[in-house]
């Protein structure tokens, strides 16, 4: 009965956020001219959710439930059945995922296995729901969630070709796939099996981005990045910080308690982001979305280490 009801809260508790993400935010993109190929660059490259955008937008029972939707729950803007399939989408594969950080947990021994979901939610919500600056949503965003962070899991796990496959999906959802090669490269370096599979990963990258070239080559290129310099103001730095749902700095401060593979995954990690806010509006903290999985994983980690260790200097 525990378990139903802990699945339960985690359930409604994922529903909540992702709604709340498209209750709070605007789309920053023309859905319609998004799935017909119309919209400017880098944005219309990300290539998987078109289809889909696609076939919503055209569904006649998305259409019918946006309608009444709308009468029971009152949106900041238009809710069209292109957008409520995307939130249907997101609530699905963050589900998918935060159920996958479960079974996680149980290989590593954690004794409180939906702490990584709930970490993830947490971050989910301070770094994308709960915003005040550059409240924007994009149909990309979760499903790269849920994609980049299953990848990083299996790559946790030492699983190659599950990996791979993470990656054969990611690299046609957003360019910063790339990062899962680099991260290959910090944490299996030695392996041979790694290394033909981050060459692979990086193959199927080049793949994608000559394939959106190919598809849109006249698409004018929009560039929104906001200078570093721009954001050192104090009132932008809760917004700043909120990154990951403000677990970066925590997570780094208590690596003591990381095995070796997932220490050396978080400084992967923190070099990848840091070299993110060069390209990133830094505002915008969506744009780290796709490292949530990953230090849930290490902030659960952390916690059930650190009070394990408290309990028994106590005893």
């Amino acid at each position: 009965m525990r378990r139903f009801v802990t699945l339960f809260l985690l359930l409604c508790a994922t529903t909540h956020c992702v709604f709340s993400i498209f209750y709070v935010n605007t789309s920053y993109l023309d859905l319609m001219d998004y799935a017909a190929g119309h919209s400017p660059l880098p944005f219309q490259q990300r290539l998987l959710m078109i289809p889909f955008v696609r076939w919503a937008e055209n569904s006649h029972g998305l259409q019918m439930m946006a309608a009444r939707w709308v009468r029971v729950v009152p949106q900041s803007e238009p809710l069209s059945a292109a957008k409520l399939g995307c939130m249907l989408l997101g609530v699905v594969l963050v589900s998918a995922i935060g159920l996958a950080t479960m079974l996680l947990a149980r290989r590593l021994s954690l004794r409180h296995d939906w702490l990584p979901w709930a970490l993830l939610l947490v971050s989910l919500y301070a770094g994308y729901a709960a915003r005040y600056e550059q409240a924007l949503w994009y149909p990309y965003d979760l499903p790269q969630l849920a994609v980049f962070g299953a990848a990083t899991l299996f790559l946790l796990l030492d699983r190659p070709v599950p990996f791979l496959a993470c990656v054969a999906v990611d690299v046609f959802l957003r360019e910063t796939s790339i990062f899962l090669v680099v991260l290959v490269l910090v944490l299996h370096y030695r392996s041979t099996i790694w290394r033909v599979t981050s060459v692979a990963g990086a193959a199927l990258w080049g793949v994608s981005r000559l394939l959106a070239q190919h598809l849109y080559p006249h698409n004018a290129y929009r560039w929104n990045a906001v200078p570093w310099y721009r954001m050192a103001a104090p009132w932008h730095w809760p917004q700043v910080f909120s990154i990951v749902g403000f677990l970066w700095i925590p997570v780094w401060m208590g690596r003591r308690f990381l095995s070796q593979t997932q220490r050396l995954a978080l400084y992967g990690a923190s070099a990848m982001m840091l070299l993110e806010f060069y390209f990133a509006t830094w505002n915008e903290t969506r744009v780290w979305l796709e490292w949530s999985v990953l230090f849930a994983v290490l902030a659960a980690t952390e916690l059930e280490a650190g009070f394990t260790a408290s309990s028994e200097r106590a005893a």
